[in-house]
């Protein structure tokens, strides 16, 4: 008797094994291997190619298989689109009447990001299927054309709502610090927005564009915020045209003009920078090898009001088979420290800038 319900039991695994293997929903014991679908061959006639975005993969095991045939949708696009609101801390030290001080601010915002994202809104799983002589899972992911037009359609009039507020605040802020604010957040805004056109353009190649908002005009209007601003540089200690370099391209990257100066007297920000260049030693004796080292103090100052809004210190190590060889490898790669940490800075002290009435 028991080994008449082992063999029972023993068929009973077989068949949910065969199951499995099926198309999902279809409640088929299938015994037989079911034919090899179009679909695993890049032909799908349920879901055409004028209506639908469609990824094909496979691997050992059927998550992976789905997971992969996502990722295949997704390298479609370039980005995906997340307006969400996030909390920006920052922690600045200066110098406040001869004493060193920290103060810490929290700023809630809207912050537009294009981030990249494995798995896109709408994007499903339509059919598995396994190949009985190799083993393999195959998955077919689908993304409904007109669906997804639609999620775009929506997060742009969000953005063009949101890109129209911060043009009224841009046009009715009085301080050129303001200006600059509301200027950076149109500016990634923008950048956000021409995202969301390109992915339009996967979706409906021969579609119109949105026109819900001007983007050339707030463009130049912002463009000509940021440029509004006397960025100086005040370069002390050993010479570095590396540093420098690094440094102006970083306020480029804003959309500011910088250039260096003897003094900051009427500018708007002043970045002090203090260069130290030296030989370092090798810790392996017998190495070739010529040692580098390079340290910066930096300051950034709000010129009108005196206030040190960041400082920091930076410093890199290089090393090459010549002596310019690694002072030049060292300059570069402590200019590159320097200016990550100034566009931060500087991005965080306009945030902090009260805003002019709507």
């Amino acid at each position: 008797m028991y080994k008449y319900l082992t063999a029972a039991c023993f068929a009973v695994v077989l068949s949910a094994c065969a199951s499995a293997a099926t198309k999902p929903g279809t409640g088929a014991a299938a015994a037989a291997q079911p034919p090899r679908p179009a679909w695993v061959d890049g032909v799908s006639y349920e879901y055409p190619r004028s209506r639908f975005l469609t990824g094909v993969s496979s691997a050992d095991d059927i998550s992976t298989a789905k997971d992969r045939a996502r990722a295949e949708i997704s390298k479609i696009f370039s980005t995906r689109i997340n307006l969400n609101t996030s909390v920006v801390s920052s922690d600045n030290s200066y110098m406040a009447q001869g004493k060193a001080e920290t103060s810490s601010s929290q700023n809630v915002m809207q912050n537009v990001r294009a981030v990249s994202q494995k798995e896109l809104e709408g994007v499903e799983i339509a059919q598995t299927w396994r190949d009985g002589a190799s083993g393999q899972y195959y998955a077919l992911a689908v993304l409904d054309r007109a669906r997804a037009l639609a999620a775009l359609e929506e997060k742009t009039g969000e953005l063009d709502v949101l890109g129209r507020e911060l043009s009224a605040q841009l046009a009715a802020a009085a301080e050129k610090l303001q200006k600059a604010k509301h200027a950076l957040q149109l500016m990634d805004l923008l950048k956000t927005r021409d995202a969301l056109a390109a992915d339009r353009r996967v979706l409906d190649p021969a579609g119109a564009g949105a026109t819900g908002l001007d983007t050339n005009a707030i463009r130049r209007e912002a463009s000509k915020a940021l440029a509004a601003l006397d960025v100086v540089l005040l370069m002390s200690g050993d010479r570095s045209d590396p540093v420098t370099a690094a440094i102006i391209k970083a306020f480029n990257g804003l959309g500011m003009d910088a250039r260096t100066a003897p003094r900051a007297d009427g500018a708007d920000l002043a970045a002090e920078c203090t260069v130290e260049l030296a030989a370092a030693a090798d810790p392996d004796e017998q190495s070739r090898w010529r040692w580098r080292r390079g340290t910066a103090a930096v300051v950034l100052k709000d010129v009108k009001t005196a206030k040190v809004f960041l400082t920091f210190d930076a410093a890199a190590k290089e090393a090459s088979a010549t002596d310019a060889e690694a002072r030049l490898k060292t300059e570069k790669a402590l200019g590159k420290k320097i200016a990550a940490e100034i566009s931060r800075g500087i991005t965080t002290h306009l945030e902090q800038q009260q805003g002019g009435p709507l």
